[in-house]
Protein backbone atom coordinates (compact mmCIF):
# COMPACT_ATOMS: atom_id res chain seq x y z
CA UNK A 1 0.00 0.00 0.00
CA UNK A 2 1.34 3.76 -0.99
CA UNK A 3 0.97 6.00 1.58
CA UNK A 4 2.81 9.18 2.75
CA UNK A 5 6.21 9.14 4.53
CA UNK A 6 6.32 5.32 4.02
CA UNK A 7 8.53 3.98 1.24
CA UNK A 8 7.02 2.47 -1.97
CA UNK A 9 6.17 -1.31 -2.12
CA UNK A 10 8.66 -2.88 -4.13
CA UNK A 11 6.08 -2.92 -7.42
CA UNK A 12 7.32 -4.40 -10.76
CA UNK A 13 6.42 -1.80 -13.61
CA UNK A 14 7.23 -2.51 -17.61
CA UNK A 15 8.73 -0.41 -20.23
CA UNK A 16 6.66 -0.20 -23.49
CA UNK A 17 9.11 -2.70 -25.24
CA UNK A 18 8.73 -4.97 -22.23
CA UNK A 19 11.77 -4.75 -20.17
CA UNK A 20 10.73 -5.01 -16.19
CA UNK A 21 11.29 -2.06 -14.39
CA UNK A 22 11.65 -2.93 -10.33
CA UNK A 23 10.97 0.31 -8.71
CA UNK A 24 14.17 -0.27 -5.79
CA UNK A 25 16.44 -0.23 -8.94
CA UNK A 26 14.91 3.26 -9.23
CA UNK A 27 16.74 4.56 -6.40
CA UNK A 28 19.20 7.23 -5.83
CA UNK A 29 17.57 10.15 -7.50
CA UNK A 30 13.93 11.83 -6.39
CA UNK A 31 11.23 10.03 -8.34
CA UNK A 32 7.96 11.83 -9.99
CA UNK A 33 5.75 9.54 -10.92
CA UNK A 34 2.16 10.95 -13.12
CA UNK A 35 0.23 9.40 -14.66
CA UNK A 36 -1.27 12.67 -16.54
CA UNK A 37 0.36 13.62 -20.40
CA UNK A 38 -0.62 16.98 -20.28
CA UNK A 39 1.46 17.64 -17.63
CA UNK A 40 4.21 14.95 -18.24
CA UNK A 41 4.73 17.37 -21.21
CA UNK A 42 4.81 20.43 -19.32
CA UNK A 43 7.80 18.44 -17.17
CA UNK A 44 9.30 17.28 -20.20
CA UNK A 45 10.31 20.80 -21.03
CA UNK A 46 11.47 21.46 -17.80
CA UNK A 47 14.00 17.99 -18.03
CA UNK A 48 17.38 20.05 -17.23
CA UNK A 49 15.69 21.71 -13.99
CA UNK A 50 14.74 18.23 -13.31
CA UNK A 51 18.70 16.65 -14.22
CA UNK A 52 20.24 19.62 -12.18
CA UNK A 53 17.57 18.55 -8.94
CA UNK A 54 18.91 14.59 -9.76
CA UNK A 55 15.48 14.14 -10.53
CA UNK A 56 14.02 11.53 -12.69
CA UNK A 57 10.73 11.52 -13.86
CA UNK A 58 8.09 9.02 -15.61
CA UNK A 59 4.82 9.34 -17.13
CA UNK A 60 2.73 5.99 -15.73
CA UNK A 61 -0.05 4.13 -17.36
CA UNK A 62 -1.91 0.79 -17.77
CA UNK A 63 -1.13 0.92 -21.59
CA UNK A 64 1.25 1.93 -23.98
CA UNK A 65 1.05 5.15 -25.25
CA UNK A 66 2.91 8.60 -26.25
CA UNK A 67 4.88 9.92 -23.53
CA UNK A 68 6.85 12.92 -23.93
CA UNK A 69 8.81 11.54 -20.38
CA UNK A 70 9.94 7.82 -20.00
CA UNK A 71 6.74 5.64 -20.21
CA UNK A 72 5.96 2.73 -17.05
CA UNK A 73 3.58 0.33 -17.92
CA UNK A 74 1.31 -0.47 -14.73
CA UNK A 75 -0.62 -3.31 -16.57
CA UNK A 76 -2.69 -4.11 -13.34
CA UNK A 77 -3.26 -0.61 -12.45
CA UNK A 78 -1.61 -0.79 -8.83
CA UNK A 79 0.06 2.05 -8.95
CA UNK A 80 -1.35 3.88 -11.26
CA UNK A 81 -4.91 4.05 -9.49
CA UNK A 82 -3.08 5.58 -6.82
CA UNK A 83 -1.86 8.74 -8.02
CA UNK A 84 -4.98 11.21 -9.01
CA UNK A 85 -5.60 11.93 -12.57
CA UNK A 86 -4.51 15.59 -11.99
CA UNK A 87 -1.77 14.71 -9.66
CA UNK A 88 1.88 12.78 -8.97
CA UNK A 89 3.74 10.81 -6.41
CA UNK A 90 7.50 12.18 -5.33
CA UNK A 91 9.65 9.92 -3.72
CA UNK A 92 12.95 10.71 -1.87
CA UNK A 93 16.23 9.19 -3.52
CA UNK A 94 15.32 6.04 -1.16
CA UNK A 95 11.61 5.82 -2.38
CA UNK A 96 9.80 7.17 0.72
CA UNK A 97 6.80 9.22 -0.58
CA UNK A 98 6.84 12.46 0.29
CA UNK A 99 3.86 14.15 -2.08
CA UNK A 100 1.05 11.71 -3.33
CA UNK A 101 -1.21 13.99 -4.41
CA UNK A 102 -2.81 16.93 -7.20
CA UNK A 103 -0.42 19.66 -8.84
CA UNK A 104 -1.43 22.63 -10.28
CA UNK A 105 1.65 22.82 -12.48
CA UNK A 106 4.88 21.53 -13.75
CA UNK A 107 6.55 24.29 -11.10
CA UNK A 108 4.45 22.80 -8.07
CA UNK A 109 6.54 19.31 -8.97
CA UNK A 110 9.30 21.03 -9.59
CA UNK A 111 8.68 23.08 -5.92
CA UNK A 112 7.95 19.11 -4.54
CA UNK A 113 11.36 17.89 -5.87
CA UNK A 114 13.20 20.81 -4.32
CA UNK A 115 11.49 20.09 -1.01
CA UNK A 116 12.46 16.40 -0.89
CA UNK A 117 16.49 17.63 -1.75
CA UNK A 118 16.36 19.97 1.09
CA UNK A 119 15.17 17.43 3.43
CA UNK A 120 17.97 15.72 5.55
CA UNK A 121 17.82 11.63 5.56
CA UNK A 122 20.55 11.66 8.00
CA UNK A 123 18.81 13.61 10.65
CA UNK A 124 15.22 12.04 10.39
CA UNK A 125 13.66 14.93 11.91
CA UNK A 126 10.08 15.61 10.47
CA UNK A 127 9.79 19.60 8.49
CA UNK A 128 9.96 21.93 11.03
CA UNK A 129 7.23 24.17 11.37
CA UNK A 130 8.80 27.35 11.09
CA UNK A 131 10.01 26.75 7.38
Amino acid sequence: MVALRKPLPPYTLHTPGGQRVYLPDLKGKTLVLLRNPGMAQALALRQEELAALEAQAFLLAPKAQESPLPLLLDREGDLVSVIPEKGTLVAEPFLEVYHLGTVEDAEEILDWVRFVGAQCPECVLPEAEWL
